[in-house]
């Protein structure tokens, strides 16, 4: 169907429009369909299939402002944020299985990022 993309929402004529964090939960809600297990190495290929899933959306229906797997090295840490839009100061961050975001991680994502919303996506 027809996408536009207008202030951040894809805007489509079959389904009204999606958030960025509806459109990187349902990327994650597929990853766990198509990957399915469980431990670490279910993980990382889930990771890796709904951010591959999408970048193809962005590269066929237009930029969010969505960023994946960026490294980084700040004055908390260094590591890599698994979706991440500038624009928006969003930083989405996926939690297959039982896992969880540790004080840790959530320290070093604040400290680095100050400003930014932290978004888990639990599919």
């Amino acid at each position: 169907f027809p996408v536009t993309i207008h202030r951040g929402v894809v805007k489509g004529a079959a389904k009204g429009g999606m958030t960025d964090l509806q459109f990187v939960t349902r990327a994650a809600q597929k990853a766990e369909t198509a990957i399915g297990g469980t431990g670490r190495f279910a993980g990382t290929a889930k990771h890796t299939y709904a951010n591959n899933l999408l970048s193809r959306y962005q590269s066929i229906y237009g930029n969010r402002g969505l960023q994946f797997n960026q490294y980084f090295n700040g004055p908390a840490g260094r590591g890599f944020l698994d979706v991440v839009n500038h624009r928006t100061m969003t930083i989405y961050d996926y939690k297959f299985g039982s896992a969880v975001m540790g004080n840790s991680q959530f320290l070093k994502y604040s400290n680095s990022f100050p400003g930014y919303g932290i978004q888990i996506i639990r599919p």
